[in-house]
Formats: C-alpha cells, sequence, structure tokens
C-alpha cells in the first residue's frame, strides 16, 4: 500500500498522519506509554485499511470502464498448439492482483463499512465460497485448458458487472450524496464559528491538537503481528467522560474559561486508538502564546486523565508548513483564513472506509455555540461566507 498522501497546510496533520510521513513504510507505528515514553512497534500493515483502500479503487475505476472488462487471448507458443491466458487493460491489470485477497474476505461486525465497502459486501454475498476461490486463485488456471480460463473470465466479468449495477442504483447514490453533505455543512458550521469569531474580535488565535490515551507498551506488543483492536468500548466512553470533566472544567480556569470556542472529531484507528482532533479559539488581543497555551491544554488534559492522556499539538510545527491556517490570524488575512478552512475538510472528513462500531451512533463531530456579537461599531468587516445546517454541541 503506498504511502498516505498528506496535505501541505498546517493543522491538517494529525499525529499519525506525521508519523507516517517519519517512516519509510507503514508497519512501523508509535505511541506513548503509560510512563510517558514512546515506543515504536514494527508490525504488519493495517490489512483492514488495506483491503477498504483497495475495494475504493475497484469502485473509482468501474466508474470510468466498460465490460467486459477481462478478455480471454491465446498465446503463441512453439511448445504447445494452443494456449491461453487472461488479459486485462492496463488500469485494471495491477489492481486485479490486489482484488484477489478481496474476494474471500470475511469482514468483521467490530466495524462499520462505508457505502464503497458495503457494495462490495453485497455482490459478494451474491457468489458461492468456490466460485470466490477461482476468483482469489487466478494462478490455477490450466492456460492450455481454454474453459479453465472461460470460467475465471466469465466470474470475474459478472462480478464487476453486479458491482457496477449496484453503484449505479439509486440507494448507492444516496447514500454517497448524504455523505457529501454531511460533511459539507460540517465544514460550513467549522467555518460559521470562524466568521463569527473574527466578526467580534480582530485577530483570532487558532490552536490545533489530537487528544488520545496512552498505550500499554506490553498490550500493544503482544496484538504487534496483526494490531488487532486492543481497543475497547470502555476506552470511548472513558475519553469521552474525560473530554466532558475536561470541558465542565473551564468555568474554574483562567485560561480554559478563555476559550471562545472549539471545534472537535472524535475517531479510531488501529494505530492510536480512540483519540479526538481538536481546534481551540482565543482571542487574539488577549492571548497571543499559542504554543504556551497548547502545551497548558496539555497538561491539564493530562492531570483530568490522571496521566492516562497524552496530546499532539500542531503549533508546534506550524513554522514547517508552507500554508499556515493556524496560530494568530488577522480578520484582513483573507489568505490565511483560507488555508484555515481548507485543514476543516481533514477534521470534518466523513467519508472513512471504515469505523469502529462503537462510533458508529455516537456524535463524533462537535462545535461551541455561536459567540454573543460584538456591539456594533464602525465599518462591518469582509468575512468568507458560508451556509450552515444543524450541528451537534453535545459533549
Amino acid at each position: 500500500m503506498n504511502k498516505p498522501q498528506l496535505y501541505n497546510s498546517a493543522g491538517t496533520f494529525t499525529l499519525e498522519e506525521l508519523t507516517a510521513l517519519q517512516r519509510s513504510d507503514l508497519s512501523l507505528s508509535m505511541m506513548t506509554a503509560l510512563d510517558g515514553n514512546s515506543y515504536q512497534f514494527r508490525h504488519a500493515i493495517d490489512h483492514v485499511a488495506d483491503i477498504c483502500f483497495n475495494i475504493v479503487n475497484v469502485v473509482a475505476l468501474c466508474e470510468k470502464t466498460q465490460l467486459p472488462v477481462a478478455k480471454i487471448v491465446k498465446e503463441k507458443s512453439p511448445f504447445f498448439p494452443e494456449r491461453h491466458r487472461v488479459h486485462f487493460p492496463p488500469k485494471w491489470e495491477s489492481l486485479e492482483e490486489k482484488m484477489r485477497s478481496v474476494f474471500q474476505y470475511q469482514f468483521s461486525t467490530k466495524y462499520s463499512y462505508g457505502p464503497e465497502v458495503k457494495a462490495w459486501m453485497s455482490v459478494q454475498s451474491q457468489f458461492s465460497p468456490e466460485d470466490l476461490e477461482i476468483l482469489s486463485f487466478p494462478a490455477l488456471i490450466n492456460p492450455k485448458d481454454k474453459q479453465s480460463a472461460q470460467k475465471y473470465v466469465d466470474l470475474f466479468n459478472l462480478f464487476i458487472a453486479r458491482l457496477m449495477k449496484c453503484l449505479g442504483s439509486a440507494k448507492y447514490k444516496k447514500k454517497i450524496r448524504d455523505r457529501s453533505i454531511d460533511k459539507q455543512n460540517n465544514k460550513s458550521a467549522c467555518i460559521e464559528l470562524f466568521n463569527h469569531l473574527i466578526a467580534k474580535f480582530a485577530r483570532v488565535l487558532v490552536i490545533r491538537m489530537d487528544f488520545s490515551l496512552k498505550r500499554d507498551p506490553e498490550t500493544l506488543l503482544k496484538h504487534a503481528p496483526s494490531m488487532a483492536h486492543p481497543y475497547s468500548r470502555h476506552e470511548l466512553l472513558y475519553l469521552k467522560c474525560s473530554m466532558k470533566k475536561f470541558k465542565n472544567n473551564w468555568r474554574n480556569n483562567m485560561l480554559l474559561n478563555a476559550i471562545e470556542g472549539y471545534i472537535w472529531q472524535y475517531e479510531y484507528s488501529h494505530a492510536t486508538g480512540f483519540h479526538i482532533h481538536a481546534y481551540f479559539f482565543y482571542d487574539g488581543d488577549k492571548h497571543q502564546e499559542d504554543i504556551t497555551l497548547a502545551q497548558y491544554i496539555s497538561d491539564y488534559w493530562k492531570k483530568v486523565t490522571s496521566n492516562r492522556g497524552c496530546t499532539y499539538i500542531c503549533n508546534m510545527q506550524k513554522d514547517q508548513y508552507k500554508y499556515c491556517g493556524i496560530g494568530m490570524i488577522h480578520y484582513s488575512d483573507i489568505e490565511k483564513q483560507s488555508y484555515l478552512f481548507k485543514t476543516f475538510d481533514y477534521i470534518v472528513k466523513a467519508d472513512q472506509f471504515f469505523m469502529f462500531s462503537e462510533l458508529k451512533n455516537f456524535k463524533r463531530f462537535q462545535r461551541s455555540g455561536l459567540p454573543e456579537p460584538k456591539a456594533n461599531s464602525g465599518r462591518p468587516r469582509t468575512l468568507i461566507t458560508t451556509k450552515s445546517q444543524p450541528f451537534s454541541q453535545e459533549v
């Protein structure tokens, strides 16, 4: 699997993405242990993600292909009067090899899958185990037996034809459309919050952080060969309760109570477990030291979690980004505001191809309410406008 492509703007990088950037492959994970030290674990590439990415690539190719995909061609050989092989168009040739492991894959109930993967699962269920085995092992085709090759070609083309039919259904298209609308609504809610803040304050200090829990090295090492879910719903509940306690304590803390707005998104990954991507917004006229504030928030998170919590502070890397969308943003700096809005695409992403089932019915995206407007004085500021839909403020 290719290394993920990372956005080149500050605030978009997450802990797991930065780790991916710093390592030569995807089989190395870093984590923070209970003692506060960092550890590295080498393990197999996340197989679930690999499977889902391969399916999504097939779906994307199906949208611009024509049937039949697979064909039989006759090869000339001085040793055999008839020799046949299966031929694929260039774009399908390498992808077909990756598809082999997906045909017989048993999808876990521990995950909730996206529309693309569900479409594949629906088609997969229409084929017998024997037929799926043939699709999984084309190397067993006897090149001297045209009937053997024809059986594989017919099955492959039938699978793709049924998948394309599923992708063209009104039900599937509605799911894709609804997902896109949810993402845009959440992004609009983020932009709306910032626009209200920048309309009230001359400058807004933007802090971007990730919150997670420290890992037990022995647990990860035990599960290292597969990285198989060493996380449970209890950790999600603990993370949620800790964040609620963290937020409730703001009113009794001068620096935390000065937070004018926030955005956060709960997520799950094999590498980091349950975690939260967060933005915090301060009045830039009263607060200028974003890293100092972020470190204070980090220390307070550790206190709330009895030192089980850990954080990653994006602002500490902001000078390394070509397009910086965090730190101090002036109301007249439209360019920097646009960089910030681009980072919202990541935090509100709704097109995850699979997620931990415990997050399925959970309000993953949360945003603070809009601030009270400033008393009218002088000419109103020009803002980047957007329409916003309802969102969740619940912690």
